[in-house]
């Protein structure tokens, strides 16, 4: 193993990191350590007002419990209805569990009173989190229909289109 040193040109270094004995070198604060992605192009349908999964996922093992994981999604999604104000949620879990959700009619909550039948668009969010595990966590995206009246619904990666998530541990 070689070890390179960069001066500042006035004989000194800075910033210096030196490999430990197997040769690795010490990631600092705010070093991404591990990125895992997934996608897929299965379409998932829901008419009822259940949140359910969309069909993107993936799963990270955190190498310390005091890092964090950002989570990025790219979530195509498609609502369908046949009159105005049957709105749609879309939110993040960690797990079983919630990790963001906004408020209705806020972010992907959406709900429209013109007379659009049919939305297709995609939905990002970004969420840095702080799941205090070494433990595997899966993330994933779910959705559903405010009303079911009148056709409502919410289709997730129609005709083929591609759904990501990206998650990258971070070094707290």
């Amino acid at each position: 193993m070689a070890l390179t040193l960069t001066g500042t040109g006035n004989g000194s270094l800075n910033n210096l990191t030196l490999p430990d004995k197997t040769g690795a070198v010490a990631a600092g604060s705010g070093t991404v350590i591990q990125v895992v992605q997934a996608s897929t192009t299965t379409t998932v349908t829901n008419n009822t007002t259940t949140y359910t999964d969309s069909g993107i996922s993936a799963s990270i093992t955190p190498t310390s419990s005091s890092n964090k994981i950002l989570v990025i999604t790219n979530q195509q999604y498609q609502w369908l209805r046949d009159v105005v104000d049957n709105g749609i949620g879309i939110r993040l879990l960690r797990d079983s569990t919630t990790i963001w959700e906004p408020a209705p009619g806020a972010g992907p909550y959406l709900n429209f009173t013109d007379n659009v039948q049919e939305y297709n668009n995609y939905v990002n969010i970004v969420y840095l989190d702080s799941p205090a595990t070494t433990s595997s966590v899966t993330y994933k995206t779910q959705g559903r229909p405010y009303s079911t009246a009148n056709n409502g619904r919410i289709s997730f990666q129609v005709s083929g289109a591609e759904s990501t998530i990206l998650l990258m541990e971070v070094v707290a």
